[in-house]
């Protein structure tokens, strides 16, 4: 996974990570590296219990309605909850410093 930021920077998105960048931050430089869980243009997590939630909903069950899905997605991250997982996630990355929500 990979910390993505809202463009304001008040909170983050926990995501499927750009090849070469996960446990990390997003950075630009990998999001031509696709997803990590992509391998011969399969989803090697696909259908499992623990597939990210924006793969599972945004991606294969709701094809099309992507800009709606990242909303909704967009509003559970955006909360106390979303954000206390966030800081949890930093803290076990070791960079918490980096950027408490």
């Amino acid at each position: 996974m990979m910390l993505e930021l809202s463009p304001n920077h008040s909170f983050g998105v926990l995501s499927p990570a750009f090849k070469g960048n996960e446990g990390y931050l997003a950075l630009l430089e990998y999001s031509d590296n696709y997803c990590t869980f992509l391998e011969n243009d399969r989803c090697t997590i696909f259908g499992k219990t623990f597939q990210p939630i924006e793969c599972r909903f945004c991606h294969h069950d709701r094809i099309g309605l992507g800009k709606k899905c990242h909303y909704a997605i967009e509003k559970d991250w955006n909360s106390s909850k979303g954000k206390r997982l966030v800081n949890d996630w930093l803290f076990l990355r070791n960079l918490n410093s980096f950027h408490p929500f």
